[in-house]
């Protein structure tokens, strides 16, 4: 099976050229062709058509390229020659002589000659494409441009720059100016002596032989990236121990139809080279749960400098579809959720602090994770306790998200929609049960939405019954009944049971609706989600004796005695072959299940039935050598084929499809 992975992924990653692959392990194949599937050495130069929602869904690479720039020592020798040739390089060139124009500036420069054949230069940006530029035309050009190369240079000041790059040199200046200047963040590393260097993509020279093409290519699907210039060691040569500052350049794409698109990429990517300044980005790097706040504060930047733009809204839909899933989640195959934790970014400026330099305090901290949003919350300038008691306030304010700013919400809100809930009662008593399909991850949360069945005052009392030893969050949601707001009360939960009950008042009348929103804190140690059990039911109270004696739901949960045999047996059978929840061959399959089989109706159905039969399986497997590595083997196929969907464009795939078909044929010929 490896044979054919590599027989199909070798000619994917080198876009058409025959790489020698020799020396390099299937695990190095597989980032490379992450790299390729990025930079697409084979991208069309010509413009997609797009509407702004489909920009919107679009994302930058900027995570998935540093992932790998930050565990560039790991990699084999062989990987690093040909991985290098994704990136760009530059070193420092002192003797570069300063344009007649940029003379009476007399500080900046480029760090060394201009690499493509066309550029401008403006006050604190060098940009440079090819001679194939999409949307050509020469507008009126940019007050911005100081210095331009000979194409556009008339002997007399630089005039007919196309209409796009003037575009780019306007909204690059806005952005530096309201991001470092107005809201006082650190200047990108090196800005102090050199102009920072963007490179429009897919502008390729189409003179064949031309050895000045360099333009670097970006798959259609990403807008932009911003990434270090360093592609040999990033820790000897990109940072100096002195100073832990690295340089960083961006590439943005030229296949792009409105400006509000180009603004928020600039804003976006331009915040992640602010973000290479800080001497805390190494551990923010370091550790993957902590990437989301790479992500949505650069989304949030977004926001913050173009605010009429709302080109979020869709990230924010997007997560609120699935609170379920965590504040951390993030990864090498993005959903886009991380873009979409923008939405506790603004909850924290706008709602629970209302103070913006409560991001640029977390970044100037020099901590990272929650550790870092810990120390900043107790500050004297703060003062608001920790990053759990945050997060609480922040689940409760979604299950009316769409409420407003009047009554205790969003300053857009009203535009975002509600978290989906996981169910909505009006009919009582009620005694359900959320499996571990439903149910929240750390830092995720589930919401149940209870009716009343009609005006009259009445009692609602809703217990829980949550997996043991889980650190919940758990409260009751009241929508008050004239429209303005919300009142939040959390429900005390006794730690050895995992259960609590809250009563409460005027359901019907003072409240239109209510929420139990179940809610998972830090716990580092939940690999995958906490089910849970309630109960709701009109007219009494909570029972004097505890709800822990009254309380009892059947419920599926992955870690109690009657569905597995451990706690380590949170994916059953591939667990039990593999020998571990964290083998990579499991988190392929569990990758696959997330993106594929949970997305659509019958796929959790499939994924529902398999939670019921493969405990029990997998106990037989873990008491009947050597059976596991039986059944280790039989998965090998299927994970390679799970792995081709996950990871393989689709003409890889039908050829990898086409190819196993001709070996099947084969050995059926043979056979007979």
């Amino acid at each position: 099976m490896i044979i054919v992975l590599l027989s199909v992924l070798s000619p994917v990653i080198s876009s058409g050229e025959n790489l020698n692959v020799s020396g390099i392990s299937p695990v190095e194949v597989s980032v490379l062709r992450q790299l390729d599937s990025v930079f697409a050495h084979d991208a069309s130069s010509v413009a997609l058509s797009r509407d702004l929602l489909y920009d919107s869904q679009m994302h930058d690479a900027t995570m998935t390229v540093m992932d790998i720039r930050m565990r560039w020592n790991e990699f084999s020798p062989e990987f690093r020659e040909i991985a290098s040739g994704y990136f760009l390089s530059k070193t420092v060139n002192t003797t570069y002589q300063l344009p007649s124009r940029m003379l009476a500036k007399g500080v900046n420069m480029v760090r060394a000659t201009h690499l493509l054949p066309n550029w401008i230069e403006t006050e604190h940006f060098n940009i440079e494409w090819g001679n194939n530029l999409i949307n050509s035309d020469r507008g009126t050009d940019s007050g911005h441009v100081t210095a331009c190369s000979s194409a556009y240079n008339n002997g007399t000041g630089c005039s007919g720059i196309p209409d796009s790059v003037d575009k780019w040199a306007d909204y690059l200046e806005e952005v530096w100016a309201f991001e470092t200047v107005q809201l006082g963040y650190i200047r990108p590393t090196g800005t102090d002596t050199y102009l920072y260097d963007v490179y429009i993509a897919n502008t390729k020279d189409n003179i064949s032989g031309n050895s000045d093409d360099l333009t670097p290519a970006l798959a259609g699907t990403y807008l932009g990236l911003t990434v270090t210039y360093c592609d040999k060691n990033y820790f000897q040569i990109c940072k100096d121990e002195n100073t832990q500052e690295s340089y960083s350049y961006i590439v943005v794409n030229n296949s792009y139809t409105d400006e509000q698109t180009m603004k928020i990429t600039a804003a976006h990517e331009f915040f992640h080279a602010i973000q290479f300044a800080y001497p805390s980005i190494d551990e923010w790097w370091y550790f993957p749960d902590n990437h989301w706040w790479i992500e949505a504060t650069a989304t949030w930047m977004e926001e913050v400098v173009y605010d009429e733009s709302n080109h979020y809204y869709p990230r924010v839909w997007s997560w609120l579809r699935s609170p379920q899933l965590s504040l951390k989640n993030s990864g090498t195959s993005y959903s886009g959720h991380e873009y979409g934790d923008v939405i506790f970014i603004l909850y924290m400026t706008d709602v629970y602090l209302k103070n913006r330099e409560f991001v640029r305090d977390v970044w100037e901290n020099g901590k990272s994770g929650t550790e870092s949003l810990n120390t900043v919350l107790a500050t004297d300038k703060y003062g608001r306790g920790d990053f759990e008691s945050a997060f609480r306030g922040f689940v409760a304010l979604n299950a009316v998200a769409d409420i407003g700013e009047p009554s205790g919400g969003y300053e857009e809100g009203e535009s975002y929609g509600r978290a989906a809930a996981v169910r909505a009662v009006g009919i009582y008593p009620v005694a359900s049960s959320v499996s571990p399909l439903s149910a929240p991850h750390e830092l995720g949360s589930n919401y149940i939405q209870f009716l009343p069945q009609d005006k009259e005052n009445n009692t609602l009392t809703v217990e829980f019954d949550g997996a043991d030893g889980i650190n919940w969050g758990t409260m009751l949601v009241k929508v008050r009944g004239d429209g303005t707001g919300f009142e939040r009360n959390d429900m005390a939960i006794d730690l050895s049971s995992g259960s609590s009950c809250l009563s409460v008042d005027g359901f019907g009348s003072d409240y239109s609706e209510v929420f139990l929103v179940a809610s998972v804190l830090i716990e580092p140690g939940l690999m995958e989600t906490a089910p849970y059990g309630y109960k709701a039911s009109l007219g009494s109270k909570c029972p004097d004796t505890g709800s822990s004696q009254a309380f009892s739901v059947a419920r599926i949960s992955e870690d109690s005695p009657e569905t597995a045999g451990s706690s380590d047996k949170r994916c059953f059978i591939a667990t039990v072959a593999f020998g571990s929840s964290d083998s990579p061959y499991v988190l392929i399959l569990r990758e696959f299940r997330d993106r594929y089989l949970m997305t659509s109706m019958y796929g959790r159905l499939f994924v529902a039935a398999y939670y019921t039969v493969s405990p029990s399986i997998a106990d037989f497997l873990e008491n009947h050598h050597p059976a596991p590595m039986i059944v280790r083997y039989a998965l090998f196929p299927f994970i390679g084929i799970v792995y081709l969907i996950l990871h393989t464009s689709i003409f890889a795939l039908t050829l990898s499809v086409v190819i196993l078909l001709s070996i099947l044929s084969r050995i059926k010929h043979v056979s007979r």
